[in-house]
């Protein structure tokens, strides 16, 4: 990145060091043009991502053994609900941050910067504050269909939804400084890590061992630390004019974007969650937990596109800003081939040895977690191949167009979800889920072509 401190570069400085004995890998991080650029901070976030899904993976692993399909199930169906929390306590501004702060950042508006930060962090803490009480006082006197168990795990999970919102506008703040790789440790890293000492501890020194409500109390302990860690990070990073500079507030502008933003997260997290919750009103608790571990095991398989996502989305916005189309399209075809390669590669590996690594990892009971995996699995290929549309759409303005086609995946996600489900459970719920993801990507494959003139598939020219 141009004329960024020498502490910012910090990180990508160790990480050049490792890559000394690999010639080409070094030629790649130590160049200054842009695939050098991408490079740079997707071998460091690749690193976090692996870290996560293992770390991620391995409590997944502890927990469906500790708890068994029920309890397990139980947990991962409250966590839903959580998840579905924590989308509208965000409102869409992590992706409006990312942005703004990329765009007040290449024109040096540091009174911008701060106002947008002032902002939108309060209003997520209004937000969150009205979302908790009003869920906790909904789940006290109306949740009767709840278990004594599942309520005690709701109330411990309300803590969540605040330090999910806050530490996601954290974290796509230091990403719209540029600091791609300080913007994933706190949840990408040192959540996932903290969150499986607890679990593995609690099954050594809690006399009955863990429970669904103790594991959802210890995932709020990690989150916890994790976020106050990242507090600090982008205190440190946040550069010295904006901590000097007045406020200048775009209220009206700023709200105008985040709102369909904020639907954007919506829809996703009804695409994401949809299946389980639907699931559940079918089937018993451990259908739903076999399901959350295959799950839980496609999200490894989305490692590539989840880490370009991250890399690109500052670049995305400042490339745009300033109207280098030219270097915008090498840059989304560049990360699409990334991201389809590493995707391709992930689900050919769990299609010839998925059962195995189920059975080996979880037990025999968690087999049947294959065929919703695979299905799963070709969803995310195509969301692959079609390169980082969501993304590309967001940061150059055009959210109201992701919007739409995501509204589109959602409802025939719901549609499906009701008609395949009951047919054929778990696949039926990897079906729906795989249709919906398709049809959304494909949608803004075509909405890139029409606004921005870019070919946004892993298989476009580069010029």
């Amino acid at each position: 990145m141009e004329n960024q401190p020498e502490s910012q570069n910090a990180p990508a400085r160790k990480i050049k060091s490792l890559l000394g004995a690999f010639p080409v890998l070094n030629r790649a991080v130590n160049g200054k043009g842009l695939t050098s650029q991408l490079a740079r901070h997707g071998v460091g976030s690749l690193i976090i991502k692996v870290s996560d899904a293992a770390f991620s993976f391995l409590v997944t692993v502890t927990l469906a053994r500790t708890l068994g399909p029920s309890g397990y199930g139980s947990y991962s169906y409250v966590f839903a609900i959580i998840m579905l929390l924590a989308i509208p306590a965000q409102f869409g501004l992590p992706s409006l941050l990312v942005r703004e702060t990329a765009k007040a950042l290449a024109r040096q508006e540091w009174g911008r910067m701060q106002g947008v930060w002032r902002w939108a962090g309060k209003f997520t803490g209004i937000l969150t504050v009205v979302l908790v009480l009003g869920t906790g006082i909904a789940v006290l006197f109306f949740g009767k269909n709840f278990s004594q168990e599942k309520l005690h795990i709701m109330l411990w999970g309300l803590a969540l939804v605040p330090l999910l919102a806050l530490g996601e506008l954290r974290g796509a703040a230091l990403r719209g400084l540029h600091r791609v790789i300080e913007g994933q440790i706190p949840e990408q890293a040192l959540f996932p890590i903290l969150f499986f000492l607890f679990i593995a501890g609690g099954v050594y020194l809690f006399p009955v061992g863990i429970t669904p409500v103790s594991a959802m109390a210890l995932q709020v302990a990690a989150a916890a630390l994790a976020f106050i860690t990242g507090a600090w990070l982008l205190w440190r990073a946040t550069p010295t004019e904006v901590h000097h500079a007045a406020p200048t507030y775009e209220s009206r502008q700023w709200l105008m974007s985040a709102l369909p933003l904020a639907f954007i997260g919506g829809m996703q997290l009804i695409n994401n969650r949809t299946s389980i919750l639907i699931l559940g009103m079918f089937t018993d608790s451990a259908q739903v937990g076999i399901f959350r571990v295959a799950d839980q095991m496609a999200l490894l398989i989305t490692i590539g596109l989840q880490t370009i996502n991250l890399v690109v989305a500052p670049q995305f916005a400042r490339l745009h800003a300033m109207g280098d189309i030219k270097r915008l399209q090498k840059l989304v075809t560049v990360s699409a081939r990334i991201s389809f390669l590493m995707t391709a590669l992930l689900g050919l590996i769990f299609l010839l040895f998925g059962r195995g690594i189920l059975h080996i990892i979880f037990g025999m009971e968690f087999v049947p977690a294959y065929y919703p995996l695979i299905t799963m699995a070709a969803g995310l290929l195509i969301s692959s191949a079609a390169g980082s549309v969501g993304i590309l759409m967001n940061m150059t303005g055009y959210e109201k167009d992701t919007a739409t086609a995501m509204m589109v995946g959602a409802i025939g996600n719901i549609i499906l979800c009701f008609i395949l489900i009951p047919v054929w459970g778990m696949v039926g719920a990897a079906l729906a889920e795989t249709i919906a993801l398709s049809a959304w990507n494909i949608l803004l494959v075509l909405m890139v072509r029409k606004r921005l003139n870019i070919n946004s598939l892993a298989f476009g020219s580069v010029k």
